[in-house]
């Protein structure tokens, strides 16, 4: 007897699935936000002589944001890597203050004419005094030492002589921060000693004990022996356990799929191979489509002259020569860099969704085109608004109302609050022209498996735009691990998560629509896929919450899921290249030769980019030592260029197949 619903089952493991991960990822959350260090009002000196007060650490972060600093270099290890990590270099030299205190206190001595004996000594009651925790809740105060006010005078200094008439800073033009001017969630003072207070407040919550704990608010990083900062025993445990959970993983996945065969069956048997034909009639809106393909190109080509840009900085602190970085700093290269690889990734996947939607209903669905329009306009209108905005920030042209037109200031979030918005309702417009097709087809009486695929297929996109809502939960003034908590869902669950889940569900229909699978089979492994993604990926997530002022249940959760991670990427593409493989043998012409070796890279870079390189560093006791460095870039590049590049690629190729004219050739793919 026929199972009446077949999926069933499938179903519900799989909205169980999300409805544990996602509880566990809010609970933790839940955990982060009562566990946050604090901001004090007011840090004052022993005396009760006010040092710094909140609205001024506040300021230097809104300046750090403006600036676009984060693409430049790093703030408790996140962000870009030709600038320094300023939360370790500021702990660096803040104790270097606080040596040259007491080198003169004790001794009467400059730090450099300490004899080595003498610096132990110091050097000791240094890391002594910085571990005790001297935040007062009850009147929300730091209380900070002589020596600590020492080390951040220091400190202000040391970033004057950065910031201020300094031609030789790598990559950033002289004198880019305005000291005197006062923007949005900026107050009056020297903006650079409001920065350096940012800085200071990173180095002090990173080397600070916990109330009741023996490690610091980031679980002891960075590292550095001077301020008593080393690897916890927690992190070491957890990472010996994480590689068994992923060996023990892999035995039980593969287990489950053999044992329950979540593979794609092959669409016909023996010789019996089907024709495919990739010359169907082509609607107004599918034609359209190839402005979107355009495009991407365009900002694929520019994106790469960014990437050489950014590789002259690292080597020559210009171009040629030439004193670019005044008009193109190193931070707005990057951040257009970053900023381009999402877009035109996005507006491939929006592209192909729009040339799909006809496919699927069998008919263009009325007034189509000018919906397919109105989306390409405003695609262009974020673009280049945002990427302007983002220039004009940084370069001191936008001023007032910077977070909201200019640089937001996070690394993947660099668009402003109204880019964000704009680019959140051109997505649910793209969602809109899918449901018009989507949705006649889900309701029709026709009875098949493939209403399950198409069924599927919405879920991911209608998850697309709203995953990206996280986004606004972040203002400029928002408590950096609030911000990184709620960040960390765009850059890992959205990009990461959502998008994966999507492209494995579209990746599944092109299957389908080249012939090569059965729907049934194919939407059995989307389950499979899709329960093991989302089931390792959600928590896996954690893995960024390790350092970051988060609650350390994250080193346990992060390890363990982000090692299962690894498996689901090794399996996405496997049986697809067995059945082309079967195609291929047999002689048969495939049109859609391109859209599949591309496909096939998508999968060799999930495994070795998202999954290897992603194992390598996630890791806790690796990821302390790595955390903040080019590692993490080379897994972003594997992963991004790799698999979402190389994806998008793919199925750019499937859609030009059909709606390109014969003779530019790109309508025949041959063995």
């Amino acid at each position: 007897m026929v199972e009446k619903h077949p999926f069933r089952r499938l179903t519900k493991i799989l909205i169980g699935v999300l409805a544990v991960v996602f509880s566990i990822l809010i609970a933790g959350g839940i955990l982060i936000f009562k566990n946050e260090a604090p901001r004090p009002t007011k840090m004052v000196s022993e005396d009760g002589t006010v040092v710094m007060t909140k609205n001024e650490l506040i300021s230097g972060q809104a300046v750090f944001e403006k600036y676009g600093l984060a693409d430049y270099g790093t703030i408790l290890g996140n962000g870009s890597y030709l600038g320094p990590d300023y939360t370790a270099q500021s702990l660096h030299i803040y104790l270097k203050g606080m040596d040259q205190y007491y080198g003169e206190k004790l001794y009467g001595k400059e730090y450099e004419d300490l004899s080595d004996t003498e610096l132990g000594g110091i050097k000791e009651k240094v890391k002594n005094e910085i571990r005790e925790n001297r935040y007062v809740k009850k009147t929300d105060t730091l209380v900070l030492t002589d020596a600590q006010v020492y080390g951040v005078d220091y400190l202000k200094e040391y970033y004057r002589e950065m910031f201020i008439n300094n031609p030789k800073e790598a990559g950033l033009p002289e004198n880019m921060i305005d000291q005197i001017k006062t923007s949005d969630y900026m107050t009056d003072g020297n903006k650079i000693d409001h920065l350096t207070n940012f800085f200071f407040w990173s180095a002090w919550v990173s080397s600070t004990n916990r109330p009741g704990m023996i490690y610091s608010y980031t679980n002891n990083w960075p590292y550095d022996m001077d301020a008593g900062n080393v690897m916890t025993s927690e992190a070491m445990v957890w990472t010996a356990i994480s590689v068994a959970v992923l060996v023990i993983g892999v035995a039980a996945i593969l287990y489950v799929q053999r044992r329950y065969h979540f593979e794609m069956d092959q669409a016909y048997s023996g010789n019996n191979v089907p024709d495919v034909n990739a010359d169907l009639p082509i609607t107004s809106s599918q034609r359209k489509t190839g402005k979107f393909f355009l495009i991407v190109v365009l900002m694929l080509l520019l994106q790469i002259m960014l990437g050489e840009l950014m590789s002259h900085y690292y080597i020559e602190n210009g171009f040629f020569g030439l004193p670019i970085e005044r008009l193109f700093p190193f931070n707005i290269a990057k951040t257009w860099h970053l900023q381009l690889a999402i877009f035109w990734i996005a507006t491939a996947w929006l592209a192909t969704g729009i040339y799909i939607v006809p496919r699927v209903l069998g008919k263009e669905p009325k007034h189509q085109s000018k919906l397919v329009d109105l989306l390409f306009w405003a695609l262009i209108f974020v673009i280049g608004g945002s990427m302007l905005g983002e220039w004009g920030s940084i370069l001191n042209v936008i001023n007032d109302k910077w977070w909201l037109v200019g640089h937001f200031g996070w690394e993947y979030l660099e668009l402003g609050k109204f880019w964000q918005i704009l680019f959140i309702l051109g997505m649910v417009l793209w969602v809109v022209i899918l449901l018009r097709g989507f949705i006649p087809r889900i309701k029709s009486h026709k009875k098949d498996d493939k209403k399950v695929l198409i069924t599927l297929l919405l879920f991911g996109s209608i998850a697309i735009p709203a995953f990206y809502l996280a986004s606004l939960f972040i203002v400029p003034d928002s408590h950096i691990t609030f911000a990184d908590y709620w960040r960390w869902w765009i850059v890992h669950l959205w990009v990461e998560g959502i998008f994966e889940s999507f492209a494995v569900i579209l990746i599944g229909y092109l299957m389908v629509s080249m012939k090569l699978t059965t729907v049934r089979s194919t939407v059995r492994m989307l389950y499979f896929q899709l329960i093991l993604l989302l089931g390792a990926g959600v928590v896996g997530m954690g893995h960024h919450y390790f350092w970051e002022g988060d609650h350390s249940i994250w080193l346990a959760l992060g390890a363990c899921f982000s090692a299962l991670e690894v498996v689901p990427l090794c399996l996405l593409i496997w049986d697809a290249y067995t059945h082309y493989r079967i195609m291929r043998d047999s002689g048969k012409e495939f049109p859609y030769k391109g859209t599949f070796n591309f496909l096939a890279a998508t999968g060799i870079w999930n495994a070795i980019g998202a999954g290897a390189l992603g194992f390598l560093i996630n890791a806790p006791a690796i990821n302390y030592f790595e955390h903040g460095t080019q590692w993490t870039s080379a897994h972003a590049h594997a992963s991004m260029a790799g698999v979402y590049g190389m994806f998008s690629i793919a199925i750019m190729l499937y859609a030009l197949r059909n709606i390109s004219k014969k003779k530019y050739g790109i309508r025949k793919w041959k063995k």
